[in-house]
């Protein structure tokens, strides 16, 4: 098994992904204990934090767990 750097690059950014998601969702109390009280804040900020891990699962289940789709010749 070859050792694929471009692999690597993007297993690394699935997992910093997902890790800005969950940092997200853990300061989200903290910082909005210093800001205004914001509904609409508070609401963005989770839907980023949700959309930032989504999209590292995703990727890292695409990376790994998905099948290879490779095409077909009909020759």
């Amino acid at each position: 098994m070859a050792f694929d750097q471009n692999k690597l690059a993007q297993t690394i950014w699935g997992v910093l992904l997902i890790a800005m998601g969950v940092l997200l969702c853990v300061t989200e109390p903290y910082a909005l204990r210093l800001s205004q009280e914001s509904t609409f804040l508070s609401f963005a900020r989770y839907f980023i934090a949700v959309f930032l891990a989504v999209g590292g699962v995703k990727k890292l289940y695409g990376l790994y767990f998905s099948k290879d789709k490779e095409p077909h010749s009909d020759e």
